[in-house]
C-alpha cells in the first residue's frame, strides 16, 4: 500500500484546485487511450510527470500492457488499488476513450486526486476539467467523452 502525503499547507478562501506539487503520491497511474502510445505527446506526458514527481512510481497504460479488454477488466481494479493519484492524456482533440472514462471513474470514485496534461503539456487538476460524454448514436469506445480545459478563474 502506498500514502499521498500533502505538502504545505492548502490556500485560504474557498477550496481551490491544488497544484501537482501540492502532493507527494507514492504511485502515480497515467491513463491514456491506445491510440496514444508511443507518440510524442505519450512521452512528454511521461517527462511531466516524473518531472513534477520525482521520487513516485510511475505506472502508465501502455507497459502495463493490457492484452485485451477483459484482460483489462481482471487487472484494472488490483491497480487502482494500488495507485495514489491519476493524470489524463486525452487524444489531440480531447477525446477520452471509454476505458479511460472508466478509469477515472474508478479514480474519483475512490476519491484520488486526478490531473489531465493540457496541451500546452502542463498539469491541470480535474475540477478544472469538464467531461462530455459523446451523445449515443456518435460514443464508440475509442471516442467515448470530451474533456475541455475550463478557463482559469
Amino acid at each position: 500500500m502506498s500514502i499521498t502525503v500533502p505538502v504545505g499547507v492548502r490556500g485560504q478562501g474557498p477550496d481551490p484546485a491544488p497544484r501537482p506539487t501540492d502532493l507527494a503520491p507514492a504511485v502515480v497511474y497515467l491513463a491514456a487511450a491506445q491510440g496514444t502510445y508511443g507518440t510524442t505527446r505519450y512521452r512528454e506526458a511521461l517527462r511531466q510527470v516524473t518531472g513534477v514527481w520525482p521520487r513516485a512510481v510511475l505506472m502508465d497504460a501502455d507497459t502495463c500492457g493490457f492484452a485485451s479488454r477483459a484482460d483489462w477488466n481482471l487487472r484494472w481494479p488490483f491497480i487502482c488499488d494500488g495507485i495514489d493519484c491519476m493524470v489524463v492524456l486525452t487524444e489531440t482533440d480531447g477525446t477520452v476513450s471509454q476505458e479511460t472514462w472508466l478509469e477515472l471513474r474508478d479514480a474519483t470514485d475512490a476519491a484520488l486526486p486526478c490531473w489531465f496534461v493540457s496541451t500546452g503539456g502542463a498539469l491541470v487538476h480535474a475540477r478544472s476539467v469538464r467531461i462530455r460524454l459523446h451523445g449515443a448514436g456518435v460514443r464508440t469506445a475509442r471516442r467515448w467523452a470530451l474533456a475541455e480545459m475550463l478557463p482559469a478563474p
